[in-house]
């Protein structure tokens, strides 16, 4: 009888709850003495993946969507029997706007993501100046950016400072939650950067490989229930005995083996162990296995987002919501980053005759006053009134905040993560993977852990011949 290879995977998030189904798959379909042991601190599998169901309201208190041109997270929904529950946003009122100190303007049209690759349509826009629009369109004379640059600096240096201000900025700031002084290009815009290193400009690139839809007509999905849904039914493709919850003070040791992990009421080992925890966290795991890469790991840095849910009556909100909503440029918002027009870009998250507005406030661009729940929610809808020129008070609000709950790629990212694989490459059968690894977005994470999950595969090849 074959060995039986235990492998840990230590982290119930997303990377976490898809490497785990991703390797028990291919243990039942190639007959594999595999067994697989899903680990985790927190009563619950999820990670920042949590969803809310309050009297016909959905709230998600996490991610609340993805792109489908990333397909590894497409291709697991529909093997874990969730394609059918996909919804896609409301396209025909697709459009984001910038919250600037003059009002709302909308994205320019012609761009794609921050490249113009449509002249006319870009000119169009009260966003930016004639002239800045005349910098932004040089970007294909531009030669190919040398050496680690910041986003800001990348940016600028393609695109012009006036673009960058007014586009660029409230929009990265509004996916990392970050300060584009800080956050390196090649970390934080990996495709982006890898397409002007390749073609030698943006415009070229994008117009060449440019990611495109699924053909389904939508930009963004969501699960119809919840994105809670995914974690949900990845954990019931698991047998129960692999799920271990509330693991207290986990602790990691090598053996001749592999691993010993022992956590309150727990105790195991493993051939193979997957860290799919946070950086910070992996850091204090593997500070007893490897010291060099959990002191990498360490230098990771996180940002911290409260998220507010505010309801109001659909008669008396006087906005007409013509969009998904907007981002703010740093010097126009007071306390607002970002706010989602919920219920304009998905049907089914709130009752029919309410509209429900998702806002968020960062501390990744500059630290913010702590404040209690009910203060940031009376200046949230104070600048919401302003903004929008509402006459109206939320009938309901709610605040959640995520702790250290998005990894920043700052400067020399991608080079602290090859020093971290480097000395991991020491520890046989030891692999992380997370969403500080490539990217943040959980088509990332789910593509991450499928790579984690084919080397794990390829070395049981090779030691088996």
């Amino acid at each position: 009888m074959k060995e039986l290879v235990r492998i840990g995977i230590v982290g119930g998030g997303i990377s976490g709850a898809s490497a785990a189904y991703l390797l028990h798959r291919e243990a039942k379909r190639r007959a594999l003495p595999l067994e697989v042991q899903l680990l985790e601190r927190s009563p619950r599998l999820g990670g920042v993946i949590r969803t809310e169901h309050r009297d016909g309201y959905l709230l998600e208190w996490g991610p609340e969507n993805f792109v489908p041109f990333k397909p590894k997270i497409l291709e697991l929904l529909h093997e874990v029997g969730l394609g059918g529950q996909l919804i896609g946003s409301n396209d025909e009122r697709r459009r984001t706007y910038v919250y600037t100190a003059r009002g709302l303007f909308p994205l320019p049209d012609g761009l794609a993501f921050l490249t113009p690759v449509d002249p006319i349509a870009f000119f169009k826009t009260r966003l930016l100046s004639g002239r800045g629009k005349l910098r932004a369109m040089l970007e294909p004379l531009v030669s190919r950016s040398r050496g680690e640059l910041s986003v800001r600096g990348f940016l600028s240096r393609r695109l012009g400072e006036e673009f960058t201000n007014q586009v660029a900025e409230p929009l990265i700031s509004a996916i990392y939650g970050g300060d584009i002084d800080r956050l390196s290009a090649s970390g934080a815009l990996a495709s982006t950067h890898l397409l002007e290193q390749k073609y030698g400009s943006l415009w070229r690139g994008m117009r060449r490989a440019a990611p495109r839809g699924d053909g389904r007509g939508s930009m963004f999905y969501s699960i119809r229930n919840g994105m809670s849904e995914l974690i949900r039914a990845l954990e019931a493709e698991l047998p129960p005995s692999a799920v271990h919850v509330g693991l207290g003070d986990l602790r990691l040791k090598r053996t001749p083996e592999g691993f010993h992990v022992a956590a309150d009421q727990f105790e195991s080992e493993f051939h193979n162990l997957v860290i799919c925890t946070p950086a910070f966290a992996a850091a204090d795991l593997l500070e007893p296995l490897v010291q060099e890469a959990a002191a990498g790991l360490g230098q990771i840095r996180y940002s911290n987002t409260s998220l507010l849910y505010l309801s109001y009556p659909r008669q008396r909100f006087s906005h007409p919501l013509d969009g998904f909503g907007f981002v703010a440029q740093r010097k126009a918002a007071q306390v607002l980053d970002a706010c989602t027009w919920v219920s304009t870009k998905f049907e089914g998250r709130c009752p029919e005759d309410r509209v429900l507005l998702r806002c968020a406030v960062h501390d990744g661009r500059w630290k913010r006053a702590s404040r209690p729940d009910e203060e940031l929610a009376d200046s949230v809808s104070r600048e919401l009134k302003q903004l929008l020129g509402l006459h109206c008070d939320p009938d309901f609000w709610q605040v959640y905040h995520v702790r250290r709950g998005m990894p920043q790629p700052e400067m020399h990212h991608l080079d602290r993560l090859r020093s971290v694989e480097e000395h991991l490459e020491h520890v046989p059968g030891l692999y992380v993977t997370g969403g500080y690894t490539k990217g943040v977005g959980l088509p990332d994470c789910v593509a991450s852990a499928a790579t984690v999950v084919q080397q794990i595969l390829q070395q049981w090849d090779t030691e088996r011949d």
